[in-house]
C-alpha cells in the first residue's frame, strides 16, 4: 500500500530539528511517495514571545527555496510546500495576507485568548496550570468555537490537523463529547475540509492518535475526507506509525486515504 506523510516540520519551526532535505531523505528511506513540508506560519510577536512557536518571518523565502532544491535533488518523490496556520481570534486578515505562496494549508488551533487579549497555549506543558484555572469543559468548548471558526473561514484550509489537540497533555473530555464531535464533523463536511489522522499523539502524554476513535468515526459518518500525517518535528519521525493510523481509519469506517496534491486537487489511496 502506498505511504505518504502530509504533515512534517524542520528546524525552521524553532522547536524542531532537521533540514528540509533531511526530512525528504527520511521519507525516501521509508518508501514514501509523497511528503508535505508544513512549517508553522510566522506569528506576531505578542503570540510568540520567546520565538519558539513558529517559523521566523524572514525565513519563509529560505524555506521555499529549500523545498525547490529538494525537488531538484529528489524527483522520485512528490514534495509539497505547505504551511501550518495557527488560527486565533481576529487572525483572519493576518493569515490571508501570508498564505499565498504555499501549496497546502493546514489549519490548527494551539492557543486560546481571554477577554483581555492574553493568549494561552493550552497544549504546551509549561502552561498546564491554565487547565486548572479554566476547567476542562470550558477549554474544550472554547477550542470547539475557534476550530469551527477556522473551518468556516475564508482561509479555506485544506486539512484541519490534530482535531482533538486539547487532549495532548492528558485532558480528555470527562463529559459526554458526542455533541462536540458532531459539531466538528458537521462543520468539516459543510465546508469540504479534510481532517487528518495524526500519529504524533502516540508520542505525547495522551499516548493516543489524533483524533480519538469516536471523533474519527463521527468524521467518517459525515463523509469528511481523511488524510494522514506524522507531525514529525525531526527527520526520524517522518512516516512514523502510519500503519497504526491506517488501522484506525479502517476501524472508523474509512475505505480510502485522501491525499492532497501540489495543484490543489485530491487523490485517494485504497486502504488495504
Amino acid at each position: 500500500m502506498e505511504r505518504i506523510d502530509c504533515h512534517t516540520h524542520t528546524y525552521l519551526s524553532n522547536h524542531g530539528r532537521g533540514t528540509v532535505d533531511e526530512v525528504v531523505s527520511s521519507a525516501l528511506s521509508k518508501g514514501l511517495t509523497m511528503v508535505a513540508l508544513t512549517e508553522h506560519l510566522p506569528l506576531p510577536d505578542e503570540f510568540n514571545p520567546d520565538g519558539t512557536f513558529a517559523m521566523d518571518a524572514d525565513k519563509v523565502d529560505l524555506y521555499l527555496e529549500a523545498i525547490e532544491s529538494a525537488r531538484r535533488a529528489h524527483p522520485q518523490i512528490e514534495i509539497i510546500s505547505g504551511i501550518e496556520v495557527d488560527w486565533r481570534v481576529g487572525a483572519e486578515d493576518y493569515i490571508l495576507e501570508r498564505i499565498e505562496p504555499f501549496e497546502l494549508l493546514l489549519g490548527s488551533v494551539h492557543m486560546l485568548t481571554d477577554e483581555l487579549g492574553n493568549s494561552w497555549p493550552f497544549d504546551h506543558p509549561d502552561f498546564i496550570e491554565g487547565w486548572y484555572q479554566r476547567g476542562e469543559e470550558q477549554v474544550w468548548q472554547q477550542y470547539l468555537d475557534l476550530w469551527i471558526q477556522a473551518v468556516s473561514s475564508s482561509a479555506s484550509f485544506d486539512i484541519m490537523t490534530h482535531p482533538d489537540l486539547p487532549k495532548k497533555l492528558g485532558f480528555k473530555p470527562s463529559f459526554d463529547a458526542r455533541e462536540l464531535y458532531h459539531a466538528m464533523a458537521e462543520a468539516a463536511a459543510k465546508h469540504d475540509v479534510m481532517i487528518e489522522v495524526n500519529t504524533s499523539g502516540l508520542r505525547k502524554t495522551v499516548r493516543e492518535l489524533y483524533p480519538a476513535p469516536d471523533l474519527l468515526a463521527a468524521f467518517s459518518a459525515a463523509g469528511v475526507p481523511c488524510a494522514i500525517g506524522s507531525d514529525a518535528h525531526r527527520p526520524e519521525e517522518v512516516g512514523r506509525d502510519l500503519d497504526l493510523g491506517f488501522e484506525a481509519m479502517r476501524a472508523a469506517g474509512y475505505h480510502v486515504v485522501t491525499v492532497p496534491t501540489r495543484t490543489g486537487d485530491r487523490r485517494t489511496i485504497t486502504l488495504r
